[in-house]
């Protein structure tokens, strides 16, 4: 596999998909940096997570608290207290614990950040997933490429959002670290847990209860049988 000699952008959440982008990225890009969200997120663990992952990638890594901002504006239950199980108390239809628009206001954010450094071009990398997540209209496809066709008008230069986990499952993320020979890694140092519990599991961390731990360990249990690993 070539690396691209172009520098690429990732969102590091601290999470699961994120640091599987990462694995992609350093295998196709000469050149990584990562970029994580302060949003005022209840389980904001998760960073201190981001920067280990970072840190053992040696990546450079730059956190952005964009807090208050959030927090001003939206009602979800990763901000606020509240069951995440619930449904959103503006759409019935998604989950407590959306954030409106979160991806978008993270992609300008990433977007702004490579600006600064003067890319020609700007790739972004984005573990944004339509197969197996919790129903964010903000995650889709369709959402990501209009994204990146904003943003490319509104910095007047191509900006291009790579999502490497779009159509994989859970259970093919943990492929992925597991054949990059990373999947120890994946689990000890990496947090999904909504509610911020960082107990170790077989799965990974996490309280074992929320939706993010749920998707995690049925992920991880079907990648097993898939396999036949014990």
């Amino acid at each position: 596999m070539t690396a691209n000699k172009q520098k690429a952008y990732i969102l590091l959440s601290g999470g699961q998909d994120s640091f599987v982008c990462l694995l992609w990225a350093l295998q196709m890009f000469d050149e990584v940096e990562a970029v994580s969200i302060n949003y005022g997120q209840r389980h904001n663990a998760e960073l201190r997570y981001a920067g280990l992952v970072a840190n053992y990638f040696n990546v450079k890594h730059t956190v952005y608290n964009i807090g208050e901002f959030i927090t001003s504006m939206a009602d979800s239950t990763l901000l606020n207290s509240g069951n995440h199980n619930d449904s959103h108390p503006q759409a019935n239809n998604l989950p407590a614990s959306f954030v409106p628009n979160r991806n978008g206001i993270f992609l300008t954010v990433i977007s702004n950040h490579a600006f600064r450094n003067n890319e020609p071009i700007i790739n972004l990398i984005t573990g944004t997933c339509e197969t197996d997540f919790s129903g964010y209209p903000d995650c889709r496809d369709a959402y990501i490429k209009a994204k990146a066709l904003e943003l490319s008008l509104g910095l007047d230069r191509t900006v291009n959002i790579l999502t490497p986990l779009m159509w994989k499952n859970k259970a093919q993320t943990f492929e992925m670290a597991d054949k990059a020979g990373k999947l120890n890694e994946l689990n000890e140092l990496t947090l999904t847990c909504y509610n911020a519990v960082e107990q170790l599991n077989v799965w990974g961390r996490g309280c074992g209860s929320c939706p993010a731990c749920k998707l995690r360990e049925r992920g991880f249990l079907d990648y097993l049988a898939s396999t036949n690993i014990k």
